[in-house]
């Protein structure tokens, strides 16, 4: 490998894992990347309890992302470590990828329910803001990590096909993972409660209609909330195409299939 060659995989190591660090353990198969409202905290469960540590991560704080950001990856060589792992190529790398029509249904529900979120998306819609209304307010930032929060953005990074070798789809997940643990002989998991989450809204996601216009504020979780479906219409099928093009290309998903 020639030093030029080198120094730009060095570079999108550096962009790959700059917002969220890939799931890692030396003793462990896998190099697993991920992207927040696409799976993650499944995921993340999941590899905690393959490495022996998702008890502790639970007593630590049931919501887990916790022990993985104060805890697990709360060290200069952690880092280190992945990055030169990538470097060596001597892990099989995964992602988990999500359908960007339900991913951004949630990342605006992720919106509504956050301040920090919804003050650098729309800072002057305190009386909240409809599923149309953000969408344009998501062009008008862009949708790569460098600009707008990682619960909105793109899952998607340039050249990442050249490090990331395997993505399963979230849609699949119990599946996949079951074919994961066959394939590098793992720990039999009950995916089942791997997937269940205090903060997954999508049992309570019953109401039919037409909301794509409709105002909402973090008051939505307090009642049934409507389906993926009923925020969209044509307008918001085509912003969603479009914002997130890279998405349904390079992950294979269908952009007339809402499902």
């Amino acid at each position: 490998m020639s030093d030029i060659c080198k120094k730009e995989q060095e570079n999108l190591i550096t962009k790959l894992i700059a917002h969220n660090l890939p799931l890692y353990k030396e003793d462990f198969p896998l190099i697993f990347f991920w992207s927040p409202k696409s799976g993650c905290t499944s995921l993340i469960k999941w590899f905690f309890f393959q490495v022996g540590l998702l008890q502790k991560a639970i007593d630590y704080n049931p919501w887990v992302h916790f022990y993985r950001m104060e805890v697990y990856e709360n060290s200069d060589n952690h880092r280190i470590q992945i990055h030169n792992e990538l470097l060596n190529k001597k892990k099989d790398t995964y992602k988990l990828v999500r359908n960007p029509y339900k991913r951004t249904v949630s990342s605006f529900l992720a919106t509504l329910g956050n301040e920090s979120i919804m003050n650098q998306v729309a800072p002057n819609k305190k009386d909240g803001f409809s599923f149309k209304d953000f969408l344009y307010h998501v062009k008008d930032i862009g949708v790569s990590k460098e600009l707008i929060d990682n619960h909105i953005a793109q899952q998607y990074i340039e050249k990442e096909e050249v490090l990331i070798k395997n993505y399963i789809k979230l849609e699949n997940f119990g599946d996949e993972i079951k074919n994961i643990e066959n394939k590098y002989k793992l720990v039999n998991s009950s995916i089942q409660g791997m997937t269940k989450s205090p903060h997954h809204v999508s049992h309570r996601m019953t109401n039919k209609g037409a909301f794509a216009d409709v105002k909402m504020t973090k008051d939505v979780f307090d009642s049934p909330m409507p389906t993926y479906e009923s925020f969209y219409d044509n307008e918001t099928r085509e912003l969603v195409k479009e914002l997130f093009k890279r998405d349904f290309e390079k992950y294979g998903y269908n952009k007339e299939n809402l499902s």
